[in-house]
């Protein structure tokens, strides 16, 4: 007898109701894959319907509230079961980095075609960060904007020990953080296995956990210019 999939419950958190009424339009043409289990205008109200609803995945937008968003993501990602992933618009201003910091697994944006939005909610789901370019801008504003200091002689000396492949590897995350392994193993020339077993070292190495922390740190640390470590402390090329 065959096995069915469960829907994947979305909870759609918005107060404006013509968004509401197009993501719960959006989702529920999507069935019987998701479906909607919930919609919240207010971030209390938020917290309260995901105790009671246990949804799969938060579609989360930002807007005014008496609540802090990022108190609120991070309340609502304190369990596992559940998955937030932010809903921005082009031009909303929305702090991507601390985001992702207060838990959110992914950013989309309501620009993108509908389908890419489906494919974040199941990206998001399945474990997988829901990635897209402008996460990465977000990221890269926060670290052009911000002048924290950073411990050199620890990060320089983790850096080090990258091979110039990984620092290349790097850089092809960073600038298409949402593509398959494998198309990044073909613009490198390389086998998909082969980075995998990249990213096990670079993570290692960095002290890092996924590929939300390698973008961030990335980003933050400059690895994604074309610069080469000192001479003194240059790896060499696996």
């Amino acid at each position: 007898m065959p096995t069915h999939r469960k829907p994947i419950r979305v909870m759609v958190v918005d107060c404006r109701p013509l968004v509401l009424r197009g993501l719960r339009d959006l989702i529920d043409a999507s069935k019987p894959r998701m479906e909607v289990s919930g919609e919240a205008t207010t971030y209390t109200n938020a917290l309260d319907l995901a105790d009671q609803l246990h949804p799969h995945v938060i579609l989360f937008s930002f807007f005014p509230d008496v609540l802090n968003p990022l108190e609120v993501i991070a309340g609502l990602a304190r369990s596992a079961e559940m998955k937030v992933l932010v809903l921005k618009g082009l031009y909303e201003t929305v702090p991507v980095v601390q985001a992702i910091e207060a838990g959110a697994r992914g950013i989309v944006l309501a620009e993108d075609p509908t389908e890419s939005i489906i494919q974040a909610i199941i990206k998001v789901h399945d474990h997988n960060s829901g990635m897209d370019r402008a996460w990465v801008g977000g990221l890269c504003d926060y670290v052009a904007s911000t002048n924290t200091p950073l411990k050199c002689n620890l990060e320089r000396a983790k850096q080090a020990r990258l091979t110039l492949r990984e620092r290349e590897l790097i850089r092809a995350i960073v600038g298409d953080p949402s593509a398959k392994y494998v198309c990044i193993a073909g613009r490198l020339g390389i086998s998909e296995h082969t980075v995998h077993n990249h990213l096990s070292n670079i993570y290692q190495k960095l002290n890092l956990i996924n590929r939300i922390d390698l973008v961030m740190y990335a980003l933050k640390h400059g690895l994604i210019n074309n610069e080469e470590p000192p001479e003194s402390l240059r790896v060499e090329r696996d």
